[in-house]
C-alpha cells in the first residue's frame, strides 16, 4: 500500500471497539485506523463480527466499550442519522429503497437530504429544478437514465443495488460503507455495481469500507484487507500480504471444514 496514505491523518478511527451480548463478545477491542483514498476489505469466516462491527461504526449497534472518531470527532455515542450527516454513508446487504417512488424521485429525495432542503409547499420552482438536476447526474452515474420513471419495486434486484449506491452517492459522504454490494446479484449484474464503487474508490478525498466474502470482489477493489476472527482482529495489510499468510489460510480452510463436517 501506499506510503503516502499513512502520512495522512485517520478519516475514521476505533480504538478498542467492543460489543457483549450477554456473556458472547461479538466484537473484542478492535482498533483501526481508516484512511482517504484508500479501499479496505473486511473479510473472515461466517460468524467473524464482520457486520456487527459495521454496525457498530454506522451505529446499527451501540458499543460496549471502546471508541468511534471521524477525525477529531467523537462518534461513539451518535445515533445513526447524526453519524450520517456527519459523513458516514452506509449501504446495506438488502437494498434500503422507497419502493413506489421512481428511481429519479429515490434519487430526488436523498439529493434533498443532502442539501438541507425543506418539504414546504411554497418552495421556489428553481430550487426544484436545481434538485432534480442534481438527481439527474448520480442517475447517469448509475446507469439508469432509461429508467428513471419506473418505481423502485419494479426494477430488477441488480438495479436496485445500483440505485442503492446512486442514492449512496448522492448523500456525498466522506465514508463510505458497503456491506457485501453484490450479495444476490448474477454474475453479470455485478460489474456495474463494483464499476460505480470503483468511481468512488478513484476519488482521494474518499475512504471505503466494504464487507465482502467473494474473493473476485475483494482482489478487483481492495487497497488493503483486515481479516476478523471470533470478533478480533486477524490480520491487517496488503491484500496479497494478508492472504498468503498462513494463519489465514488457518481460519479460512478450519472454517470450511466445519461447514463440511
Amino acid at each position: 500500500m501506499s506510503q503516502a496514505i499513512f502520512m495522512l491523518q485517520p478519516s475514521l478511527t476505533t480504538t478498542d471497539l467492543t460489543i457483549r451480548f450477554g456473556g458472547h463478545v461479538a466484537v473484542n477491542k478492535v482498533s483501526c485506523n481508516f484512511h482517504p483514498g484508500e479501499t479496505t476489505v473486511i473479510v473472515g469466516p461466517n460468524g467473524a463480527g464482520k457486520t456487527t462491527y459495521f454496525n457498530l461504526i454506522s451505529g446499527q449497534l451501540a458499543a460496549s466499550a471502546g471508541s468511534i472518531h471521524k477525525g477529531d470527532l467523537d462518534l461513539t455515542r451518535m445515533s445513526p442519522s447524526t453519524r450520517a450527516k456527519n459523513g458516514i454513508g452506509r449501504a446495506f446487504q438488502l437494498t434500503n429503497l422507497f419502493p413506489q417512488l421512481t428511481v429519479l424521485e429515490n434519487i430526488r429525495l436523498a439529493v434533498q437530504a443532502r442539501s438541507g432542503a425543506g418539504w414546504g409547499l411554497f418552495r421556489p420552482v428553481d430550487s426544484l429544478t436545481a434538485l432534480k438536476t442534481g438527481a439527474q447526474k448520480y442517475l447517469e452515474a448509475a446507469q439508469l437514465t432509461d429508467k428513471g420513471s419506473m418505481t423502485a419495486a419494479a426494477l430488477p434486484h441488480g438495479d436496485q443495488r445500483k440505485l442503492e449506491v446512486a442514492l449512496l452517492m448522492a448523500m456525498e459522504p466522506d465514508i463510505y460503507m458497503f456491506d457485501e454490494p453484490t450479495a444476490g446479484m448474477s454474475l453479470d449484474q455485478a460489474p456495474a455495481v463494483l464499476e460505480l464503487i470503483a468511481q468512488i474508490k478513484s476519488d482521494p478525498t474518499k475512504t471505503v469500507l466494504l464487507v465482502e466474502h467473494k474473493m473476485d470482489v475483494v482482489r478487483a477493489l481492495a487497497d488493503r484487507i483486515i481479516v476478523l476472527h471470533n470478533g478480533e482482529l486477524l490480520a491487517d495489510g496488503a491484500p496479497d500480504e494478508v492472504m498468503s499468510s498462513q494463519i489465514v489460510r488457518d481460519v479460512y480452510l478450519g472454517a470450511a471444514t466445519e461447514e463440511t463436517a
